[in-house]
């Protein structure tokens, strides 16, 4: 089949500071061409295309099937990407996060749609692509999703190593970036799925708590392929948690170095998983950030949140890891039920006591799939509100009113979280002096006047 798979335009095109390869669809891409499929896609967020541009491209390619992809913050985009689709394409599937959250009330939001599928899809899609164009029907395939019926999900790939690498030869490089990187060029990459952690705000529905992972062998071959293929030296570890086996961490750090791979590379980590020995290896192998998901200073929110972590847990990982040489980021969540204005204003000076290099505040929200969002809807906390951070892609967020936060005050301590960690004269001076070339000067002004335009409001 002529297959198209989209990565939807934005709402309305402006230059990003944060671009990343849709690595769900190149894996797609993968396994489709080696099944034999004719495959294409189009990122168009990262082409920032109009709406007009992609629907000429559409009637230019005009595929058999169209796939899109669709995250709950931009399930919109997502929506009129499928609406443009329709008169192109003979068949139109949608995936992703958002399915898997949501299941057929899509079918509502979007009727155009012919199947839904939802799960770990690299087979079942390319089973359900195989019936289609032999006329079988696939409503009852696992992981498709249809009016009609939920099917059960596909079932969770064992071996990853099995995967074929992304189709990053199909995707548009050159407008991949990263804010933060040191590199030059930037792609982003998977080395397990599953996280066995139990947090309430994460979404499991499509990689489940079960950790797998690849291979260090298997690893260090994509590495080799980005770097010599494509010419990119900067990686996104998009692992939900990276460093959950130490052994395995030392194995790639160790075979980085033997292979002389010059990559500089990101992961996310967690503050009771700090080896000292691993941090030294890590950053020999070229790690320049590790992120952390810190949440609050308050370890009565951190037990609500189910975390399994305490604030001197943080504390020890933040200077281990600084000792090491290696940047921090730190994720903290704003307006906790648990937690008064007050107590957040204690994340906001732990952000600064840890040391952390940057800072991502968010307020919490009660995504579909997740366990706070049922109990948000039980409690009658659940609301969408314009509580969004600079870099959020909402147009509402869902939130949890309750008696200590009402929409004013998300929305403000957001922003005095913003002021009170990013304008210190020592953070502006630290970026001024880090930046190496125009496309960081560019990144980082656009960046600061984000920040700034929306601090004021």
């Amino acid at each position: 089949m002529k297959i198209l798979l989209v990565q939807p335009p934005p709402r309305q095109p402006a230059y990003e500071t944060i671009v990343v390869p849709p690595l769900g669809l190149a894996y797609l891409a993968a396994v489709l061409r080696q099944a034999g499929h004719d495959v294409a896609i189009i990122d168009g967020f990262a082409m920032q295309m109009t709406w007009d541009e992609y629907e000429r491209h559409l009637a230019d390619l005009r595929p058999e099937l169209v796939g899109v992809t669709a995250m709950t913050p931009v399930c919109d985009t997502s929506y009129r990407a499928i609406k443009l689709a329709r008169p192109h394409c003979k068949t139109l599937v949608i995936g992703g996060a958002h399915v898997a959250a949501v299941k057929q009330q899509v079918f509502d939001d979007a009727p155009e749609i012919d199947y839904a599928m939802y799960g770990e899809c690299e087979r079942s899609f390319v089973d359900v692509v195989a019936a289609l164009a032999e006329g079988r029907d696939v409503g009852d395939m696992p992981g498709v999703i249809t009016r009609e019926k939920i099917n059960p999900p596909a079932e969770l790939i064992a071996d990853l190593d099995s995967l074929p690498f992304p189709a990053r030869d199909l995707l548009p490089a050159a407008r991949y970036r990263y804010l933060l990187s040191k590199g030059r060029g930037v792609t982003s990459m998977f080395t397990s799925r599953g996280c066995p952690y139990q947090c309430v705000f994460c979404d499991k529905s499509t990689f489940a708590s079960k950790w797998r992972a690849r291979s260090a062998d298997n690893i260090l071959a994509e590495m080799r392929e980005i770097v010599q293929k494509h010419g990119i030296r900067s990686i996104i570890v998009y692992d939900d948690l990276f460093t959950v086996d130490v052994k395995r961490v030392k194995a790639v750090c160790k075979g980085i170095l033997r292979e002389r791979l010059k990559i500089d590379w990101k992961c996310e980590g967690r503050v009771n998983i700090v080896d000292p020995e691993m941090l030294a290896l890590m950053k020999r192998a070229g790690c320049s950030m590790i992120a952390y998901g810190v949440e609050s200073a308050s370890q009565k929110a951190l037990d609500w949140l189910r975390k399994g972590t305490t604030p001197d847990m943080v504390r020890r990982a933040f200077a281990a890891t600084r000792a090491a040489g290696i940047r921090t980021m730190a994720y903290f969540i704003l307006g906790i039920p648990v937690e008064t204005w007050e107590d957040s204003l204690r994340t906001i000076e732990f952000a600064r006591e840890i040391g952390a290099d940057y800072a991502q505040f968010s307020v919490l929200s009660p995504f579909p799939g997740t366990r706070m969002y049922e109990d948000a809807i039980a409690n009658g906390w659940y609301a969408e509100v314009d509580a969004q951070n600079p870099m959020d892609k909402d147009r509402k967020r869902p939130v949890m009113l309750t008696e200590h936060w009402d929409e004013r005050k998300l929305k403000e301590i957001l922003r005095i979280a913003h002021r009170r960690f990013y304008m210190r004269p020592k953070v502006i001076l630290r970026e001024i002096l880090s930046l190496r070339d125009f496309a960081s000067l560019r990144s980082k002004i656009a960046a600061g006047l984000r920040l700034l335009r929306w601090s004021k409001g």
